[in-house]
């Protein structure tokens, strides 16, 4: 598998993730929405549910509560919480 975009993704006390995946798919406010290699740019906030993503390592997801992401120049910046999880 191809990996083409760096993803980060962070929470009040770490970081989560970092590293390069192909695809990650959020749960935006008003709707679900996936990230590929050459996404346009947005900043987005993010409802509670997961964030999962593939890459040469497989398939994985992250809980969250709630958060917001930026997108830009094939890098993807996630900050959220995880209360309850």
């Amino acid at each position: 598998m191809e990996t083409q975009i760096f993803l980060q993704v962070i929470s009040t006390e770490k970081i989560l993730f970092q590293g390069n995946v192909s695809v990650v798919r959020f749960m935006g406010g008003k709707t679900s929405f996936t990230v590929l290699r050459d996404h346009a740019p947005i900043m987005s906030l993010l409802d509670k549910g997961y964030i999962t993503f593939d890459g040469d390592f497989g398939k994985k997801k992250i809980p969250m509560s709630s958060g917001f992401v930026q997108v830009k120049k094939n890098e993807v910046y996630a900050c959220i919480e995880q209360k309850g999880y």
